[in-house]
């Protein structure tokens, strides 16, 4: 079933049930058919392909997502949090001209696109009840993969319904899930889950990016039974929401970096839970592997589990001590790959693609992917690449530098550690905002004279409040 058809389904059967509740209220099928149904007709009316959309508001994403479908257009994801210039600069490389949005203001500084707001007035004339080509464009959806630029991935209607068909039974989504997904609404995983649970007759529940209090009163209105989120976030959830928000949640699904075991064995002491399952996948691939998560295991750093139905994987350079390779993924659940404009062609090998991923497989089938060499930091629901920040410090000539999440006064914050005279904190402060989203901008840049050293002689990587060097000056950015 497409997805058209199946919000339109599901509107003819359960009109009155909530799709979707976010800040912004409460959009039940009914209305995101009659909404999706008026952007449909409004965007036949434009000769642009790809239509943008730029939002944080669950409710918004839902009826765009849809209206362009209908519409038989492209809808670009664009990201709230990138700073100015670099969304300008996406809008015209990926050649939006029509953006919908709940920041119209951001629109008129670029004069690269029209604002698109969405009327709340539905559309009662019949459904359209059709659906365009599988083999379409339609989504783009942008990550910044391992470096501060983000790439532009194409995927096609078909390899989403198929990803859909699969990870429903494997993630726990049936008609009866009311799914919490508190990360931001323009990333992949939130926007996922969001599709999903509609498409599957659901409910979603989301804030459109983390906040604990909004998400209380979220929850005050509707209790949930299953999350979709990272493990930093699932790790706040427990800690930041009230302990009766959380007591009738039977699935969870984790995805990003491999869950602690300490927060398996949390999560597992909640009362209603069924199952809790990881599930190892990108942007590029959509759904690779997963597994059934149990107090059982140890923390590896690594995530080992099962292919999903349909997927196959083989490797290139294997390392003949470790056995270990670059992943190449042939699957239905495939993108197409990355828009030329904004990064270069996928690694292929025949049908299958890579984003270099390091894996490995047993002769049982079990699967295992390492981290990432940059080592991927995740904060609140955000993946950050060390090495995006380090190009930024390269360009002032800030070559020798650290960067990791440290916890302080029960916060999480991203602080750098470097080695240099200090700078200009003004200059410091201009360079970061101009060149990175605010959520991967560090909290605190601290310089030191030298790095303080292991037993061994060896340079500390991570470093432990009592092992901290006295700093030579500390410049907070946020």
């Amino acid at each position: 079933m497409g997805f058209w058809q199946a919000v339109a389904s599901w509107a003819e059967s359960c009109p009155n049930n909530s799709a979707v509740i976010a800040p912004s209220g409460k959009l039940t099928f009914s209305q995101l058919a009659g909404r999706a149904h008026r952007l449909a007709r409004t965007l036949k009316s434009y000769d642009q392909q790809r239509i943008g959309i730029l939002t944080r508001d669950p409710i918004t994403m839902a009826v765009g997502f849809h209206g362009t479908s209908l519409a038989g257009k492209t809808l670009v994801v664009l990201d709230p949090s990138w700073p100015q210039a670099l969304l300008e600069s996406m809008l015209g490389n990926l050649a939006c001209k029509l953006v919908i949005t709940d920041y119209p203001n951001r629109l008129d500084k670029a004069g690269l696109a029209d604002p698109l707001v969405i009327s709340e007035e539905p559309d009662r004339s019949p459904w359209e009840l059709h659906e365009h080509e599988n083999e379409r464009e339609l989504l783009i959806i942008c990550t910044s993969g391992s470096t501060a630029r983000p790439k532009a991935i194409s995927r096609t209607a078909y390899s989403w319904l198929a990803s859909l068909a699969a990870g429903a039974a494997m993630l726990m989504a049936p008609e009866e899930a009311v799914t919490l997904s508190p990360g931001p609404i323009s990333h992949g995983l939130g926007l996922y889950s969001l599709i999903e649970s509609i498409h599957t007759g659901g409910t979603f529940i989301g804030a459109g990016h983390w906040r604990s209090e909004v998400l209380d009163s979220l929850l005050s209105q509707v209790s949930c039974n299953r999350i979709v989120s990272v493990p930093t976030i699932l790790d706040r959830l427990s800690t930041h929401l009230e302990p009766q928000h959380l007591s009738n949640i039977r699935w969870v699904i984790s995805g990003g970096e491999t869950l602690p075991v300490q927060l398996v064995s949390r999560l597992q002491a909640l009362p209603a839970l069924e199952s809790c399952i990881e599930y190892f996948g990108s942007s590029e691939h959509s759904l690779i592997a997963y597994a059934l998560r149990d107090t059982t295991a140890k923390d590896a750093g690594c995530f080992s589990g099962r292919l999903f139905p349909g997927v196959s994987v083989h490797f290139h350079d294997v390392d003949p001590d470790t056995g270990s390779g670059a992943a190449y993924i042939d699957s239905p659940y495939n993108a197409n790959g990355y828009d030329p404009a904004t990064a270069p062609p996928i690694a292929r090998c025949g049908n299958s693609t890579s984003i270099l991923d390091q894996g490995m497989q047993s002769d049982d089938g079990t699967i295992t992917f390492m981290r990432r060499e940059d080592g991927m930091l995740n904060l609140n629901g955000n993946n950050i690449h060390p090495s995006e920040i380090k190009d930024v410090l390269a360009i002032l000539n800030i070559l020798d530098a650290k960067v990791q999440v440290e916890r302080q006064n029960g916060h999480a914050r991203l602080i750098v550690h470097a080695l240099s005279p200090a700078v200009d904190s003004g200059l410091l402060h201009k360079r970061f905002f101009e060149l990175l989203p605010t959520f991967k901008v560090p909290h605190e840049i601290i310089f030191h004279k030298e790095w303080p050293l292991s037993f061994s002689g060896k340079s500390t990587a991570i470093w432990t409040a009592n092992a901290m060097p006295e700093p030579l000056t500390r410049i907070r950015l946020r």
